[in-house]
């Protein structure tokens, strides 16, 4: 199956997948028996996927803010359960998550999926087009790693996470994103606002994407509302054009490769070192059959690579010591 796009050639259908590990392992099997193409398990976005399989109750997740900003199909699981009946991948529209009301903890206007879809088709890219933000300060939600793959999904450019900034003013900056509670008199605040550098907090990002139509003024920061308003308008416009020569992105560039055998491809029959909720692990790739031994099939618990493993089993260590030494005190 190809993904047919007014305004990008025809690329084959990569899918990812959201829900309970067991679930996405029985939709796996299924797509995999229908010809379909997987990415690799992780509660990371991949840069291959042109499909996102979400469950209900839909959640403003990493894979959900990037499938939108990239302007992927995000589809029910009634679609694979529909293809699995007919034998073949279906077409997709009767089953896009596609409603015009937010979703009940108001974090996602559903009308968002189709949206950002349609611009994909209309254009050849995505969401944050051209784009280029610098990053001041800590991200938490989203955190920095999170941002920096949706932006890159949704086509546009971090030009610094870091201070200094200085050489960037000499170009355009659309949006500083700074962490909440930075004092205005903070010298490089000062210097957005010399600048005339729209300041925002990052969920003006996430709100643009998952919530279209929705007022962003509330993630403005230091009275900097007409700048932001401006840029906004200009990315807006920005985004609206069509890539004369579309060409078919290479998504295996900066994806997970494997660090055996040093390549991307196999997606799904990589394994990534992390946990579920991305709480531990370095999120280093390798295919299951470059392990040693190799293993038959993807694990369906979490994964760490040996430097991982050996770290989190230091930290169990030292915490058993720390009780054990706090007891023989008492």
């Amino acid at each position: 199956m190809v993904v047919q796009n007014a305004g990008v050639k025809s690329e084959p259908a990569w899918f990812i997948l959201s829900g309970h590990r067991l679930q996405r392992k029985e939709f796996q099997q299924v797509i995999r028996r229908l010809k379909g193409r997987v990415c690799r398990d992780s509660h990371h976005w991949s840069y291959q996927a042109t499909h996102f399989i979400v469950p209900d109750p839909i959640r403003r997740t990493e894979k959900f803010f990037a499938a939108a900003a990239s302007g992927s199909w995000i589809l029910k699981t009634d679609y694979l359960t529909a293809s699995n009946e007919a034998g073949r991948l279906l077409s997709e529209e009767p089953y896009e998550w596609h409603k015009k009301c937010l979703t009940e903890d108001g974090a996602i206007n559903l009308e968002a999926p189709r949206k950002w879809r349609l611009l994909r088709e209309r254009t050849g890219h995505g969401a944050f087009y051209g784009m280029r933000i610098v990053i001041y300060g800590e991200c938490i939600a989203p955190p920095l790693d999170t941002l920096k793959r949706v932006v890159k999904a949704g086509d546009g450019t971090i030009l610094a996470t870091s201070p200094p900034y200085t050489r960037l003013f000499k170009s355009r900056i659309d949006f500083a994103i700074i962490s909440p509670g930075m004092p205005r008199v903070d010298m490089w605040v000062q210097e957005f606002l010399r600048h005339e550098v729209p300041c925002v907090v990052a969920d003006y990002l996430v709100e643009y994407v998952c919530k279209p139509g929705y007022s962003l003024e509330r993630h403005v920061q230091y009275n900097t509302h007409a700048w932001a308003k401006k840029s906004l308008e200009n990315l807006i416009n920005r985004v609206e054009e069509v890539i004369e020569d579309p060409r078919t992105p290479d998504h295996s560039i900066d994806d997970v490769a494997c660090n055996v055998c040093g390549s991307g491809d196999r997606g799904d029959e990589m394994i990534i070192c992390g946990a579920e909720d991305g709480s531990h692990g370095c999120g280093a790739g390798v295919h299951i059959d470059c392990l040693n031994p190799p293993l038959e099939d993807v694990p369906s618990e979490d994964w760490f690579c040996p430097e991982c493993s050996h770290k989190g089993e230091s930290k169990t260590k030292n915490r058993s010591s720390k009780k054990r030494g706090s007891t023989s005190k008492m």
